[in-house]
């Protein structure tokens, strides 16, 4: 009986180990603005400068340079709403 309850207090100590609350960065310097099954699309604080980022799992973290029809980088404006 012993051994039975040593068992299965272990089983519950391994099962409760490791869980917390996952601490985000909240000073990231990127915003997220859109994000889809595989993709999202942020852009940097400072310089509003827009990219697609790559969440699928061959390609994870990847950065794409969104660009406007002349080349330029597409800048985030915010909305007036």
């Amino acid at each position: 009986m012993k051994k039975f309850l040593a068992i299965i207090i272990l089983v519950f100590v391994f099962l409760f180990t490791g869980c917390g609350v996952v601490n985000r960065v909240t000073n990231s310097m990127f915003v997220t603005i859109e994000s889809g099954w595989d993709y999202r699309v942020v852009y940097h604080k400072d310089t509003k400068v827009m990219y697609a980022v790559s969440d699928g799992s061959s390609n994870i973290g990847t950065f794409t340079l969104l660009v406007n029809p002349d080349g330029s980088p597409m800048l985030y404006k915010e909305s007036e709403e």
